[in-house]
């Protein structure tokens, strides 16, 4: 009986303890993704993959929330001014950005140093900075007469908090209060010693086929050669188009080394389509039709703003007009602050097209959109309308854009298939020259050009 009784007691604890164990699995495997166990295993691979590792995706101009909007890095006071100061200078930038909501957060700020290729320097923060890293964001007030609530916020740096003592390529995240593992966006910016001078000679490309429709960027570099040690190895050149990185062209080598100057004279290596003038939209008014939009609506607490039909441009003949291009610049006619009484428009663009591509897709291009290919400013096409359409949330301002096809899954675009190429354009060509300093074991950057193509025909 007594044996009975144990075999009965050890069945059923055993039964029980069967039944708790399945029953904590599939609690564990059916529970939110939001739970607090799944939420801090998620913050854990978030840490270790974005901030431990330093994964180049942090490196970038990346916004990781979609209430973050309008994220400005420039010159103090100089809207279309690079992101880029002088080493030892008073030079200052200015960062500005608004997030679509009525509660204002504190937020911090930390600065990073890079290597040329956009990873994480070996330099430690003291090294590079003199003073404190993650400092708040100082300046921050609610919009006023915008049907969009937002609160805008702004810092300049640096700052009597904070210094940089080292040249070269720079990441600044921002943050929520003591959350740095879960950065708002990231933004890329320079500091330049200015010790090189650049001499481009922007030209018709040697491959005559290409004559009317690329330039060729040739340039000479003229440096100390006591502060430089085999520049052939230890000097990069990366040279951007109007601040694309899909097409830009990096890490160059000279082709000649002489005394106190390096040539840089190829027939290929430094040939980009020209491309086209960029296109205009002028929402700095929401109160009656500009150039370009044909009507504004009101619904509810939304404006829509609708653009006239663009052209394709492929086989148009270039008409020469000035453009900032790809630039776009925040302003506001209908208040008198216009970085808190702008609106936030719903902007429709619409191009007609016959029938879809069949393959890949168009996508609205320019600073709006990061210089990059993202998947928030492609088109689709609408069958009933034949027209590739698309529909962006911009704070009121003065914008260029341009319409750029690229392939299945591909970052880089093509300007020609819709815009049309010409040896015409004026362009902007961006000259970034890296020094690997073998003493101090860091990327320098030498120097900071930007060359007009119009400067040379």
């Amino acid at each position: 009986m007594i044996i009975n009784k144990l075999k009965n007691f050890w069945s059923h604890y055993l039964l029980i303890w069967s039944i708790f164990f399945f029953a904590q699995c599939t609690i564990k495997q059916n529970a939110p993704k939001d739970e607090k166990p799944l939420k801090e295993e998620k913050t854990s691979k978030i840490r270790e993959s974005k901030i431990n590792d330093y994964s180049p995706l942090l490196y970038d101009n990346i916004s990781y929330s979609a209430q973050v909007r309008t994220i400005r890095l420039h010159k103090k006071d100089w809207e279309q001014g690079d992101p880029v100061i002088v080493l030892g200078s008073m030079d200052q930038l200015e960062l500005r950005f608004d997030v679509l909501n009525s509660q204002l957060t504190n937020y911090q700020y930390r600065i990073i140093h890079c290597n040329r290729n956009w990873e994480q320097s070996n330099l430690g923060e003291m090294e590079y900075l003199d003073g404190f890293n993650d400092n708040y964001i100082e300046f921050h007030q609610y919009s006023f007469n915008a049907l969009q609530n937002y609160v805008h916020y702004a810092q300049y740096f640096p700052n009597d908090l904070i210094k940089l003592t080292k040249s070269g390529n720079y990441i600044l995240i921002v943050y929520p209060e003591g959350n740095f593992d879960s950065p708002l966006f990231t933004r890329r910016f320079y500091v330049s010693e200015e010790t090189v001078t650049v001499k481009t000679h922007i030209k018709f490309p040697s491959n005559v086929e290409d004559r009317y429709y690329k330039h060729e960027i040739d340039f000479d570099l003229f440096f100390n050669p006591s502060d430089v040690f085999n520049p052939y190895d230890n000097i990069k050149v990366d040279l951007e188009q109007n601040h694309r990185q899909d097409n830009g062209i990096y890490h160059l080598v000279p082709n000649f080394v002489r005394d106190n100057q390096m040539t840089y004279n190829y027939d290929e290596q430094n040939v980009m389509e020209a491309g086209n003038e960029f296109r205009h939209l002028d929402i700095t008014t929401t109160r009656t039709r500009t150039a370009q939009v044909y009507k504004f609506e009101t619904n509810q607490d939304t404006i829509n703003g609708y653009i006239m039909n663009d052209i394709n441009r492929q086989f148009q003949k270039y008409l020469q007009y000035g453009d900032i291009n790809g630039r776009y610049v925040i302003k506001s006619i209908d208040g008198n602050s216009f970085h808190l009484e702008a609106q936030y428009v719903k902007v429709h663009f619409t191009l007609p097209y016959p029938e879809p591509l069949a393959s890949g897709d168009l996508f609205i291009f320019g600073e709006l959109s990061d210089w990059k290919i993202k998947d928030e400013f492609r088109m689709r096409y609408d069958y009933p309308s034949k027209s590739y359409k698309a529909t962006l949330f911009l704070k009121q301002g003065y914008y260029n854009y341009m319409y750029i096809y690229a392939g299945d899954n591909s970052q880089s675009g093509l300007m020609s298939k819709i815009e049309g190429t010409h040896f015409d354009t004026e362009n902007e060509y961006i000259f970034r020259v890296y020094y690997s300093d073998p003493q101090q074991a860091y990327d320098r950057l030498l120097g900071y050009h930007i060359a007009n193509s119009r400067e040379n025909f």
